[in-house]
């Protein structure tokens, strides 16, 4: 832009030599150089509009860079004053801190210096305390040894006076003495005589007393002594009593059992007989013990011990003469068995179930 502007000024130089010389040849360049000058002014003007806009621009540009400094100013600015606030603040803080540090200082110095007067005024009353207790206390002394000296003089008086009554007092008590002494010799006298009989008196009682009770003594031994031999006589008959009770309930028992044992073989023999239905031929007895024959029976051991009819017929008679054991069984072969085959016959009969 600066060159161009040079260059315009230039231009407009040799101009204005030009028209200030007059020259006609010169009439063709002077055209040349109108048009020169108008292509220049065109240009000119072009270049004269760009650069208004690029002064715009710039101006725009400037604006704008100076606008963005004033934010920028203006924030530092901002910054800087809230910064200064802040340390005004704190410097304020510091400051109320320094003076509440200053005014703790003056309080404590305060409680120490109103310490100190309260020492001091302590001191003080405690001193005027001291005198006022020592004058005090020198006038209770004056007092008491005034009193002292007038309880002295008093106790002396009242010695003196109590000395005069104790010596009346001794011959009073002296006479009445020798009187009270008369008397208690002539009391003693009759007491001496009382007494002697008193004594007896009492040692009589003592010894009645003494043989009352050892007669009481002796009462309850011999009441006592009775008892004891009549409890243990009672419990001696009561352990023959109850002994006796238990003989005769063993027996009793054993008695019972027996009879239970018996009605029981009674009834199982009459049961077993009434089961019988077969007609009995005979008894046998052997040890005491009578064996009930049934035919039924009687024909069962005749098979089971082969016995003949000979044996039988034998058997038969001696069953209905009680001969049985008394006569051996005869066979046509001799005697086919003995007393041990009767053995056999009884043991089997007596034995012998019915199977149906």
């Amino acid at each position: 832009m600066i060159n161009k502007s040079i260059k315009f000024l230039a231009l407009l130089f040799l101009t204005f030599n030009v028209f200030a010389g007059g020259d006609d040849r010169d009439q063709v360049y002077y055209e040349n150089l109108d048009e020169e000058l108008a292509a220049f002014e065109a240009q000119l003007a072009e270049d004269l509009a760009k650069a208004e806009i690029d002064a715009f621009k710039a101006e725009m540009d400037a604006a704008l860079a100076e606008q963005k400094i004033e934010d920028e100013l203006a924030a530092f600015e901002a910054k800087l004053e809230a910064e200064l606030a802040a340390q005004e603040m704190m410097a304020e803080i510091e400051a109320e801190m320094a003076r509440a540090a200053a005014l703790a200082a003056f309080q404590q110095k305060l409680e120490d210096e109103r310490a100190a007067a309260a020492k001091s005024t302590a001191a003080y009353q405690s001193k005027l305390a001291r005198e006022a207790e020592i004058s005090a206390r020198m006038k209770q002394l004056a007092i008491e040894q005034e009193l002292a000296l007038f309880e002295a003089k008093l106790e002396a008086e009242l010695a003196a006076q109590a000395m005069m009554a104790e010596i009346e007092e001794e011959m009073a008590r002296a006479a009445a003495l020798a009187a009270f002494l008369q008397k208690l010799e002539d009391e003693k006298a009759a007491a001496a005589k009382s007494t002697a009989a008193y004594q007896s008196k009492l040692a009589r009682e003592a010894e009645i007393a003494a043989r009352m009770k050892q007669l009481a003594i002796e009462q309850e031994l011999a009441l006592f002594e009775a008892r004891l031999e009549a409890e243990l006589a009672a419990q001696e008959m009561m352990a023959e009593i109850e002994e006796e009770m238990a003989r005769a309930a063993a027996l009793a028992e054993f008695l019972q059992k027996l009879e239970d044992e018996k009605a029981a073989a009674a009834a199982a023999t009459a049961a077993y007989r009434a089961s019988l239905e077969d007609e009995v031929i005979g008894e046998l007895v052997v040890e005491d013990e009578v064996i009930v024959v049934t035919e039924e029976a009687h024909e069962a051991c005749k098979y089971a011990l082969g016995l003949s009819d000979a044996n039988i017929a034998l058997f038969e008679s001696a069953l209905a003469d009680g001969t049985l054991f008394n006569k051996g069984p005869q066979s046509s072969n001799g005697t086919e068995f003995g007393a041990s085959r009767w053995d056999a016959y009884a043991n089997c009969v007596s034995n012998y179930t019915n199977p149906f």
